[in-house]
């Protein structure tokens, strides 16, 4: 009697697994969407007899930016990390790399230069900093950019220094629309930027 209250018990366990097994396989998956913030241009090429040159030393992120999700303030005080819309690339190198064309093509009398390339012209180089605390949309339907930003000579003298805060609304509702709103915002700090490192970097020319 007991052996056989024994193979009832396995079978209904059995039954029972293969029950929610099934429920799981014909549950639908909800799609993953990645996003590029994308390029509004290719820069030309720099001359080779450029004035002024600057290397985006650094661009950090607040952590809560750091995943891969694309963040929303869903209230004053509460954040939402996408689970299934997503950034296609590192944030941090998405940024860094639409501010140096963004720069490169405001600033044509200045050499924008990356890593690689700063390491090879053997000086120390003025250099861009950037911090961002904020790239997320907001419930209202706004997207916001939020920072700061420093120029140094090569020394690492201080030579500028700035916040930025940058909105701008959502033209529809859904994640294209905000990542299109975040594009657009941080081609607004590119458009603060870009002209009070041109002035730092000419001043400083013309003081040596």
């Amino acid at each position: 009697m007991t052996a056989q209250r024994f193979t009832i018990l396995a079978l209904a366990i059995v039954l029972a697994a293969l029950i929610l097994l099934s429920g799981c396989a014909g549950a639908p998956t909800v799609p993953e969407h990645r996003y590029l913030l994308g390029l509004t241009s290719r820069p030309a090429a720099p001359a080779a007899s450029s004035e002024h040159r600057l290397w985006i030393a650094s661009l950090q992120l607040a952590p809560f930016l750091r995943s891969d999700g694309i963040v929303m303030q869903t209230n004053d005080v509460a954040i939402h990390q996408g689970r299934d819309h997503l950034w296609a690339e590192n944030l941090a190198t998405q940024l860094r790399r639409s501010l140096r064309e963004e720069l490169a093509r405001k600033l044509p009398r200045v050499q924008v230069l990356d890593d690689s390339e700063s390491a090879t012209t053997g000086e120390p180089l003025p250099r861009l900093e950037v911090e961002v605390d904020g790239f997320h949309g907001r419930y209202d339907g706004v997207a916001i950019v939020v920072g700061q930003w420093r120029l140094r000579d090569g020394t690492g003298r201080l030579l500028a220094a700035r916040q930025f805060s940058v909105e701008r609304p959502l033209p529809a509702d859904g994640y294209q629309a905000l990542v299109e709103s975040l594009a657009a915002a941080w081609r607004g700090v590119a458009d603060q930027i870009a002209p009070v490192v041109g002035g730092e970097l000419i001043a400083a020319g013309h003081s040596q």
